[in-house]
């Protein structure tokens, strides 16, 4: 994980408003291992942590694809709906 804020793994902004309270937790948890452990990190001190938290936003994320697909649907319900001539 890099020193500036909000920059994660992968592309992936670890920016607290966009995660929930659980994973932002995590995302907390692991900058401090990598704080306080700056040369162990790289010998797996803080894989449990940095497991825990990609699979917290891996459900985050999976969560987030559902409900769009269920709105997705919804508008197109809406769309096909509605006669042409109010399109």
């Amino acid at each position: 994980m890099t020193e500036q804020e909000g920059e994660g793994w992968g592309g992936s902004s670890l920016s607290p408003h966009l995660h929930t309270g659980e994973c932002n937790e995590l995302i907390t948890r692991l900058m401090q291992c990598h704080k306080e452990h700056s040369v162990l990190k790289f010998f797996g001190t803080c894989n449990d942590v940095d497991r825990d938290m990609r699979q917290c936003l891996k459900k985050e994320r999976l969560e987030k694809r559902e409900r769009s697909k269920q709105h997705a649907a919804e508008m197109k319900k809406k769309l096909r709906a509605k006669p042409k001539e109010q399109l």
